[in-house]
């Protein structure tokens, strides 16, 4: 436990310093403060996976990556021409979508996915479906369509 949690620690420090770019006094002792809150919350929590299945999550996420990025510029262009075009219509809209996956780390990546595609946000899950606002009809049939879903899905069973 104890191993896991210095790990858990070691890493998102590491992380937080390679995207904050800062390495000043001040802003590393809140971000050092900030990783410790962060992996006991995720400790009391139980989120961690265990270290075969954290190893086989992120070999297969470099192939789902890739695929989600093209997804969040496709969506950024689409969310752009209708708020830029003057004939466009906006169809505000909510969804409820029942996830495939049956973890916590499953549906979080989802969950998170949809959110980071604009056009798009998560909104809610109780415990059987996941709420989701659609900006437009072309978003929602995204979310119906559930290609994210079963990509992610793919990701969920080779953890198992």
């Amino acid at each position: 436990m104890i191993t896991r949690f210095v790990i858990s620690f070691i890493n998102l420090a590491l992380l937080w310093m390679l995207l904050s770019g800062y390495l000043k006094s001040n802003l590393l002792i809140l971000g050092a403060l900030s990783c410790i809150l962060v992996t006991i919350l995720a400790t009391m929590m139980k989120v961690y996976l265990s270290n075969d299945e954290r190893f086989k999550f992120a070999i297969r996420m470099p192939f789902y990556l890739p695929w989600l990025f093209k997804e969040i510029l496709l969506a950024n262009l689409s969310v752009a021409r209708k708020v830029l075009l003057a004939g466009s219509t906006i169809q505000p809209q909510c969804v409820k979508t029942k996830p495939s996956q049956k973890t916590n780390t499953g549906i979080a990546l989802l969950a998170n996915s949809i959110t980071l595609t604009p056009g798009t946000i998560s909104i809610d899950y109780d415990d059987e479906n996941l709420l989701v606002h659609a900006l437009t009809d072309e978003s929602t049939q995204g979310v119906i369509d559930r290609d994210m879903d079963k990509r992610i899905l793919k990701i969920e069973e080779s953890i198992k």
